[in-house]
């Protein structure tokens, strides 16, 4: 009878040990990887989701971009060229993923795995 005891605590402690590192191992499946993967949109706008928007030194969509994969809460971005509106250069990062628009000011990316990244123009 002990030995029946044993061998259920045993399968238990295995079994629970199985499940704690599949849980483990789930994590960062369940959240977004450092290094997000983006790919750039010419010619067009997402309007709308803006939760930072801000100038750019520099004249070049690949900062707007680095600027969301390096921020967790972005899923896509807008990059506003320079000149709209006597407007520097301006990148709009969002906090989901709005409607393509065609648009000859702007040049948009989403990450990857975070939504549709291929929603139709409305």
């Amino acid at each position: 009878m002990t030995d029946h005891i044993y061998m259920r605590r045993t399968f238990f402690g295995v079994t629970a040990t199985i499940l704690a590192i599949t849980a483990l191992m789930a994590v960062p499946l369940m959240t977004r990887p450092l290094e997000a993967k983006v790919f750039m949109e010419q010619n067009t706008d997402r309007p709308g989701a803006d939760y930072r928007v801000f100038e750019l030194k520099s004249a070049a969509p690949a900062h707007c971009m680095r600027a969301c994969e390096e921020d967790g809460k972005c899923q896509a971005w807008t990059y506003v060229k320079p000149g709209h509106g006597n407007a520097p250069a301006m990148c709009k990062l969002k906090v989901t993923v709005p409607f393509r628009a065609e648009s000859p000011c702007c040049v948009s990316g989403v990450t990857v795995g975070t939504s549709d990244p291929v929603r139709p123009y409305r």
